[in-house]
């Protein structure tokens, strides 16, 4: 059997953390610990799960944009998450990945898990960046606290933007700023993806507080006024909150979101949750359902069919009352289906 490549393996940087450098968003190896292109079963677990569920991975994107052999060992994808500031807290999130859910459960973020943007270029100090072609900001939340022009102004003097490709994804609560724009206008591309996964009253269920109207509204003020660099995408997180709601959101995405107004594809990019929520947890009843609601051609039949379903979901009833608690929230509201499948 051929042994799967990752361009990332040599080529990628991700500081995730004030620490440490990793090779990706995934993988927290320090990538000098790499000499080959060849993946690491264990820290690639996440790419190469999406690949045996039917999804394409990070890893398989990166290998047809930028193929494998290259004559240096430089980084050329740069993937950022300076600090965990965040509004929200969504059900599929935590502590580490959101200041605001470390509120919630009192819980004091380490301060490795901030990067001072004073000390960004210091800690870039040891790096090429000459050949960097592709920044992926993260958080935490970009637009909060104008979190991505304050960083990503600071490596400008590191890295030529008009020659890179900027990717970052936003929870759509912020709304698009002169100064955001005029940041995005220095790329050669940007990839704007916004974290939606549901519409309505499943949308408010699953990324509290946030409000639809005013997520909405973000979302097409950003596709009204962002510059023609720009292709915008959704981002959909798929669980088993929304695994029977999916095509709810693929016909709000279908009927007005298909192509921005520069006639660019508005793509719709699913993957999966981890813990709890993640589909494995997806009881045969649920399967069921889902089956006779949607049918077998059906996308979310597509991400069940042939995973072994856990009937142990005691976890996952009592994660479900948790998160109703800290939100106040009823999943017999959201969605009385899924409460009956779930709890009986």
């Amino acid at each position: 059997m051929t042994t799967k490549q990752c361009f990332l393996l040599q080529h990628g940087l991700s500081l995730s953390k004030s620490s440490a450098f990793g090779t990706c968003c995934y993988n927290n190896t320090d990538p000098q610990n790499y000499s080959s292109y060849d993946v690491d079963p264990v820290a690639c677990r996440t790419c190469l799960d999406q690949e045996s569920n039917g999804i394409y991975s990070y890893r398989q994107g990166v290998n047809q944009k930028y193929g494998i052999v290259h004559d240096h060992r430089l980084p050329m994808v740069l993937e950022l998450a300076p600090n965990r500031n965040c509004n929200l807290t969504c059900k599929i999130c935590d502590e580490y990945s959101s200041s605001l859910w470390a509120k919630l459960k009192q819980i004091k973020i380490l301060p490795d898990y901030n990067l001072p943007v004073d000390n960004l270029l210091d800690k870039f100090a040891q790096w090429d960046l000459s050949q960097i072609q592709e920044i992926n900001f993260s958080g935490g939340e970009p637009f909060l606290n104008n979190n991505i022009v304050r960083y990503l102004n600071t490596l400008e003097s590191r890295i030529d933007f008009a020659n890179c490709t900027l990717r970052f994804v936003t929870n759509g609560t912020g709304v698009l700023t002169k100064q955001i724009t005029n940041l995005l206008k220095k790329f050669k591309l940007v990839q704007a993806r916004f974290s939606i996964d549901d519409i309505e009253i499943g949308y408010e269920y699953q990324r509290p507080p946030a409000k639809w109207i005013e997520v909405e509204s973000n979302w097409k003020h950003f596709l009204d006024h962002m510059p023609h660099n720009t292709m915008a995408a959704i981002n959909r997180t798929v669980s088993v909150l929304n695994i029977n709601r999916l095509h709810l959101l693929d016909k709000w995405h279908e009927d007005s979101f298909k192509w921005s107004r520069f006639q660019d594809t508005i793509e719709l990019i699913d993957h999966f949750a981890f813990g709890e929520y993640n589909v494995d947890t997806v009881p045969s009843a649920l399967k069921q359902l889902i089956q006779h609601e949607h049918g077998v051609h059906s996308r979310a039949w597509n991400y069940v069919k042939d995973r072994t379903l856990n009937e142990n979901i005691d976890v996952l009833q009592e994660t479900i009352r948790y998160h109703d608690k800290l939100h106040n929230t009823n999943m017999q509201q959201f969605d009385p289906k899924l409460y009956k499948v779930l709890f009986g």
